[in-house]
């Protein structure tokens, strides 16, 4: 059978993701499963297929205009895995509502800052995200319908059931969908950055709904018939999956990560396509789950896939002897598709990046926008203009830019202009550090500003510095990577204290702050380490702020060397 995704994406002119990819599935076979989904303790099980989500997508799409939703605005999704996130965001699209995913872990000042910086017009959510969102509602003027999915009780005034308003429109109801021009806004993702807040990413109807067929075609090598299941990032498998006629596997746990129900996942059903972030791929090589796995080996399990932070390579290794399964890494960000990865057939280099997707401009260059030579470092970036063409890369799989408060979209390139002082070359700059070997395959060296990365979520240092001057302990702090065994890099803290904190005990301060940035803060980014300073032992620069980058490579130097306290859960 002809692989659904052509060898070469074309950008259209027009696209409609729910149109174009889910409706065609569901007129091809009114039983083509879309998802397995899978409750929290396994007792339930759907076999969903393409027409179920056609049809729901069309009902909802008709709701969200009855409520007043208009193409263009901003619908803010704060859900678990329910089957009912995949059944908004298609109708969303369908519509051209622009969908902004975020994860449940946000509190209500995490939601109130990306509701007020989108101008959210449309909040959906289950009981505790909307309980989330009430409470800043009134600071909130552009937030106009609040939709929620489910709950044990009824919502509260001004809320919109879903299951209850759904159910005065018939199952078989169609919403007028069109194509909507390629560049037209479709997706909005929130993404930190070395200053500032999170930053608003723009994507249009084909950077993400429709380039991401190349992430399941070439790196998780989807067809129909076949169950890819992601672990943790809904959006881009979403994408891939559905452009290749897959199935989707969602498995709405809630708790803890626990590396024993994962293996009892792909035990019992047949998945054959999975992707877990390094810290699950770490722990299902320990002795405990190695003895495990003995009794309980996947039932249909091909392609193993590995991405959010570079992978040791004696994880791969020992998931090759433990499985006989190969583990591939790939590499992509928020702003754009999978760039490189351990594709196709490609040899495996552990370790390694792997090598550019098919159509993917991407190289490692020095400061002049030339490709550096074999083992030299250099930026990782994407040629958008290439030299001497006079027209733009067709590669489409990147972000249209970083929206700021006056809705102006930039995307921040490196501009190479000739001897006469024209532009020569325009590049996307990835923020990475990489060399590439004499065989072209790509090898991360690190990030080029301070950006932490720990279990896949990206942490701005500038929002853990905020959230601790809140506290009256703290005079000054700097925030940080530091290395970690399990998570690759944590957050660290260095703090000077304020007058009065100074004598008390240094564990007890400490938990106290790392307790109140879980409470301020989403909890994934408060500091598991935190060390006290004076503050004559900051460096500086001329104009007085702290060289964060000079504090990070003393620790990555010596990840032993404490301050005065240093604690670490």
């Amino acid at each position: 059978m002809a692989h659904p995704v052509p060898d070469k994406l074309q950008r259209p002119d027009t696209f409609n993701f729910a149109l174009d990819v889910v409706d065609k599935w569901a007129a091809q076979s009114s039983a083509m499963e879309a998802m397995l989904w899978v409750s929290s303790d396994g007792d339930t099980v759907k076999s969903l297929s393409y027409r179920h989500f056609a049809q729901q997508s069309h009902r909802i799409a008709i709701l969200l205009q009855q409520l007043g939703a208009q193409p263009g605005e901003t619908m803010l999704m704060v859900l678990p895995r329910v089957q009912e996130w995949w059944e908004i965001a298609t109708a969303a699209l369908r519509s051209g509502i622009v969908i902004a995913p975020a994860t449940t872990l946000l509190t209500a000042a995490d939601i109130e800052y990306r509701v007020r910086k989108s101008k959210t017009a449309i909040f959906v959510g289950d009981e505790t995200s909307v309980f989330k969102v009430l409470q800043i509602r009134a600071r909130c003027p552009s937030l106009r319908t609040i939709i929620q999915v489910d709950g044990s009780r009824k919502p509260e005034e001004g809320v919109t059931s879903l299951q209850e308003a759904l159910l005065s429109i018939p199952p078989e109801a169609q919403y007028p969908t069109i194509r909507f021009p390629w560049n037209a806004p479709a997706i909005v993702y929130f993404t930190s950055g070395t200053s500032g807040l999170p930053k608003m990413v723009r994507h249009n109807q084909v950077s993400y709904p429709l380039a991401h067929a190349a992430t399941g075609k070439y790196w998780l090598k989807l067809s129909p018939g076949d169950l890819c299941w992601n672990y943790t990032e809904q959006a881009y498998s979403y994408f891939g999956a559905w452009n290749c006629g897959a199935s989707l596997f969602i498995w709405d746990d809630r708790q803890s990560f626990n590396p024993l129900s994962l293996l009892y996942i792909i035990h019992r059903f047949p998945i054959t396509t999975m992707c877990v972030p390094p810290l699950a791929w770490r722990q299902l090589v320990t002795p405990r789950c190695r003895e495990y796995y003995s009794t309980h080996k996947p039932k249909a399990l091909r392609e193993c896939t590995s991405a959010g932070e570079p992978l040791d390579p004696e994880v791969i290794r020992q998931w090759q002897r433990l499985s006989g399964l190969s583990l591939r890494e790939g590499y992509g960000q928020t702003e754009v598709i999978l760039m490189c990865g351990n594709y196709g057939d490609l040899p495996i280099k552990p370790g390694s990046m792997g090598k550019p997707l098919p159509g993917v401009p991407l190289t490692v260059i020095n400061a002049d926008g030339v490709e550096t030579k074999t083992g030299e470092e250099g930026d990782l970036a994407i040629l958008l203009s290439p030299a001497n063409r006079g027209h733009e890369s067709t590669f489409f799989g990147i972000f249209d830019g970083y929206v700021d408060d006056a809705g102006q979209v930039a995307r921040g390139e490196r501009v190479i202009k000739d001897s006469n002082g024209q532009t020569f070359q325009r590049w996307y700059m990835t923020g990475d550090r990489a060399t590439r070997d004499e065989n072209g395959y790509l090898w991360f060296v690190g990030r080029a500003d301070d950006v932490i990365n720990s279990s896949g979520y990206r942490i701005g240092p500038f929002e853990v510095e905020s959230t601790l001057r809140k506290h009256p302990a703290v005079a000054e702090c700097a925030v940080i990577s530091s290395p970690d065994e399990a998570r690759g890099e944590v957050v660290k803290a260095i703090i000077v204290l304020a007058q009065g904190y100074t004598t008390l005990p240094a564990d007890t301060l400490i938990k106290e702050l790392q307790e109140f940035c879980k409470a301020t803060s989403a909890p994934y980014k408060y500091p598991r380490k935190i060390s006290f300073v004076g503050a004559e032992t900051l460096p500086r620069t001329t104009s007085g702020k702290i060289k964060r980058g000079e504090l990070r490579k003393v620790e990555w130097r010596d990840a032993k060397a404490k301050a005065r306290t240093t604690y670490k859960l």
